[in-house]
């Protein structure tokens, strides 16, 4: 009687072993697609990022800064008889 408890009990051992096992392997797997879900989205914010450096590279540049600024403001580079320097001495 007591051989047919113990099998019994290894039995009911044996099924919640290979539960547990079969719901790690599902944990897992549901994170292992989360992580890669995640490093696609660090692979196009990389990419984003690349752009969007090369686009503020671009609208730095000087002549755009300059050819904006004469276009829409009007303004034009003053020359040499108006610009003058100022030091702590005084005016050169």
């Amino acid at each position: 009687m007591s051989l047919n408890k113990l099998n019994a009990f290894l039995l009911l051992a044996v099924i919640g072993c290979a539960m547990s096992v079969v719901t790690s392997q599902h944990l897992s797997r549901r994170l292992y697609n989360e992580l890669e879900k995640q490093q696609k989205l660090s692979r196009q914010l990389d990419v984003e990022y690349g752009q969007l450096l090369l686009e503020q590279s671009t609208w730095g540049a000087h002549a755009l800064i300059e050819k904006a600024a004469s276009a829409r403001l009007g303004m034009l580079t003053p020359s040499q008889r108006q610009v003058f320097v100022i030091t702590p001495e005084g005016v050169r």
